[in-house]
Order: C-alpha cells, then structure tokens, then sequence
C-alpha cells in the first residue's frame, strides 16, 4: 500500500523530480509572469510599487490563496468545490450575526462558525462518498441554499457593529507592514503543505485523486480522505468569509460572490490539474499572486471594473488550456 501511494504521489511532483526541469515547472513559469505582470504595473503608474499598494496587494493575494488551497484540497482529490464563494459570504455574516445578534465572544463564534463550515463539509464528502454524486452537482445544490441562508440571518442588510478584535483579522498589520491576512495564510499554507506533502493522508489524497479505484483496492479509507478535502475546503471558505467581514467591519449578504472563479483560477493557473492527483501548494500560492497583481494592476490603470470578470475567464480559459495539453503530452509518453 505504502509503495502504490509513494509511487503515485512522486508522480505528481514531476515538476521538481526526474528529467523535468524546475525551470519548465508550473509554478517557476507563473512567478515569471507575474515578475513581467509587476513590472509593467510599477513602470506605467510608480504608485503600484509603492508600500501602502503593496499593502493591500499583499492582503487581497493571501485571502485569495486561503480560499484557493481550500478548493485545492478537492481538486487535487479529483473533485470540485463550487460552493465557496456562497460559504464565504455566510462564513462572515454567521459570525457577524453571533456577536453582534447574539451577543457571543468572537471566539465562540468563530468556534461555531467553523462547526457549521465541517459539517457542511462533511455532508459535501458525503454526498460524494456514499452516493457517488460528484462534488460539482452538491455544491453547486449548496451555493445557492447558502446564499439563502445568508439572507435570511441579514434581511438582505449588512450586520454592522462587529467588535474591534473582529476588525483586526481583516484590518490589522503586523509591524505596520503585514497585513495580518498574510500572516494567517502563511500558516494555512504551511499546515496544507505539510499535510500533502510529508504524512501518509496527503500521499493518499493525491493517489486517489490520481487513480481512486487502484487507491481503494490498495487498502486506503478513501471515503475519508475525500470527506476531509471538502471538509477543509469549505473551513477554509469560512475563515476567509470571517477576515473579509473583519477587513469590511460588516457582515455583507453579497460577500463571496464570485470568488469560486477566482479561487479555481489560482489553483489551476498554479499547476493543479482538473484531473486530479497533481498540484503542490506553493502552485497555488503562486497562481494567487498572479491573481491579485492582475486585479490590482487592472485597477491602478483604471480599467472599468466591469471587465475585471471577463479577463479572469479568459485567464481560467488559459490555463485549462494548458492543463489539458499538459496532460495529452502526459499520456503521450
């Protein structure tokens, strides 16, 4: 079993092993671009270099990233998570409505929003798992029931009011000079890392979502690592729905929209492939970098905001692209 998971998770990490180069490797290619993207940004407007742009660059990649390595779980698994974007915005708003509503420390309500967020989770993996639905079809079921949730707990009105310890996960700096977002996505990504890369569950992970079937029949519990991956993706959604809710002081009905998009956009643009069994985390810190100097650029040079959504299909559209033909090249071999 150990040798079958090895075998599958050595396999992909292609980029930083074997005869490919790290030069060739998804995430060294989107660096790149993203070094070409920043210098233009910084040679056509000097302010987009400057340290209070970088500041909420910085702030608006990492809760990007958070959001993306959550959804990247289920990718990797061979699944997809559309819900995201919905959880967010309840995310925020639920734990708005705890201390604010309520009356409950913000710790509570974070503990309580998070509960909700795993068995939300839990009832994705479920669905997926026992009923062999795919992960599309539930979540796309739950992107709508949250959003209705959330109108019910706001009245279609933003819950203002939130502490100042709730402001500070999404307003605060460390130092005066990282946003304490950053901070906290650097410890997802380190936690998601570590969990995919050097324990026996993340091998499983990527084996199954390389080959669920051979998985299966080499003895892993599969069922419970794909229940894990929505499990994660969507506590992810909500603690980047309770930063947002920190960064606007409210709960807002319409936070999360659209943010499934971006967040499969980063995963993918950062080498995951929609396939499954393929991907690292640095990938997707990458692809989110790219992400949030592509809006941030778009915004500085003024572009009507209108086109911000059209210029992120057509970058999903890309890197699709490029994921299928890597693949093709793949079994090409």
């Amino acid at each position: 079993m150990d040798n079958t998971v090895t075998k599958s998770k050595s396999a992909t990490r292609v980029s930083f092993t074997g005869k490919t180069s790290i030069l060739a490797s998804p995430e060294f290619l989107i660096l790149l671009v993203v070094i070409i993207l920043f210098v233009i940004g910084a040679v056509v407007n000097p302010r987009f270099a400057g340290i209070e742009n970088l500041k909420i660059l910085s702030r608006d990649a990492a809760i990007l990233a958070i959001a993306a390595i959550g959804v990247g779980f289920t990718i990797i698994a061979a699944g997809i998570d559309l819900s995201i974007g919905s959880i967010i915005g309840l995310g925020g708003v639920l734990t708005a409505y705890l201390t604010v509503k309520a009356g409950l420390p913000l710790g509570l309500a974070v503990a309580l929003t998070f509960t909700v967020a795993a068995a939300i989770g839990a009832f994705h993996g479920l669905y997926v798992t026992k009923l062999r639905m795919h992960g599309f079809l539930v979540t796309l079921v739950t992107l709508g029931v949250a959003r209705g949730a959330i109108l019910v707990l706001t009245g279609g009105f933003p819950i203002t009011s939130i502490p100042r310890s709730f402001a500070y996960l999404g307003q605060g700096m460390l130092f005066g000079l990282i946003p304490i977002p950053v901070i906290i996505c650097l410890i997802v990504a380190l936690l998601a890392h570590y969990l995919l890369r050097y324990t026996y569950v993340g091998r499983q992970i990527y084996a199954a979502g390389g080959n669920i079937e051979a998985t299966r029949l080499s003895g892993v519990n599969v069922d419970a690592r794909i229940i894990l991956c929505y499990v994660i993706s969507v506590v992810c959604a909500s603690l980047v729905g309770i930063i947002q809710a920190g960064r606007l002081s409210l709960g807002h009905p319409g936070a999360g929209e659209g943010f499934e998009l971006l967040a499969i956009t980063a995963c993918i643009l950062g080498g995951l492939s929609l396939m499954g069994g393929q991907g690292t985390v640095l990938g997707i810190l990458v692809g989110s970098l790219l992400i949030g100097v592509l809006q941030n650029e778009m915004v500085m040079l003024n572009i009507n905001p209108f086109w911000h959504r059209i210029v992120i299909g057509f970058v999903l559209l890309l890197a699709i692209s490029f994921d299928y033909g890597r693949r093709r090249r793949q079994r090409g071999r």
